[in-house]
This record gives C-alpha cells, sequence and structure tokens, in this order.
C-alpha cells in the first residue's frame, strides 16, 4: 500500500457532523485532503455542496500529523461559515472573500479607545 492510500485509510477514519472528507491527487500530482458539505449559499440561499480549501499532505507526514491537518481543514472551515454568517447592520462584515486592494486601503484607519 502506497503512503496515498495509507493517508486515504486514515482519513476515512475521521468524522465530523455532516462533513465529507476525501484524499485526492491534482493534475500535477500533489496529494490534497479536502472536506465537503451541504449549505445553503449566503448569497442565493440555495443549498449547495460546499467545498473547503484543499490542504496539500506530503509523504514525509506521520499518521498524527494527516489526522491534524483534517482537523485543522474542520477548524478553519467553521471559522470560514462563521465569517460568511455572521452579519451587523445586514452585511458580513468579517466575510473571507474581501477584495484585498479595498482592505488594503482601510487598513490603517483603526479605531482607538479614548
Amino acid at each position: 500500500m502506497d503512503w496515498i492510500e495509507v493517508a486515504g485509510q486514515i482519513i476515512k477514519q475521521c468524522r465530523f457532523p455532516d462533513y465529507n472528507f476525501v484524499v485526492e491527487v491534482d493534475g500535477r500530482g500533489a496529494v490534497y485532503l479536502q472536506g465537503s458539505y451541504w449549505e445553503a449559499d449566503t448569497v442565493s440561499g440555495e443549498v449547495e455542496l460546499q467545498y473547503t480549501r484543499r490542504w496539500f499532505l506530503s509523504p514525509a507526514m506521520s499518521n498524527s500529523e494527516i489526522v491534524q491537518t483534517a482537523f485543522k481543514c474542520v477548524m478553519t472551515s467553521m471559522e470560514h461559515k462563521a465569517r460568511e454568517w455572521f452579519t451587523w447592520k445586514d452585511r458580513a462584515i468579517f466575510q473571507p472573500h474581501p477584495n484585498i486592494d479595498k482592505l488594503y486601503e482601510i487598513c490603517e484607519d483603526r479605531v482607538v479607545r479614548a
């Protein structure tokens, strides 16, 4: 069994409610872990299959590191969801898809306590 199959077997033992995890190889030969789950889109409201970012895996990783990467996938996904769904005055002010140029423009505009 090669290390990609081993990583896949380890990931198959990872569980988180409503998430599915897979180990895949991309077109460049890079191996990654990715989670997916069904959730309403924050813009359209339609329930769609959502995907986490890809978490690249290495043959040098221990079993513990592979499991910890799956956990980090979930934790980052939860933060992403919180940033999308938390609103103030009906806007997702901490949304995870900002225009980096606009963000740069406001980065010096800080609130300082008196």
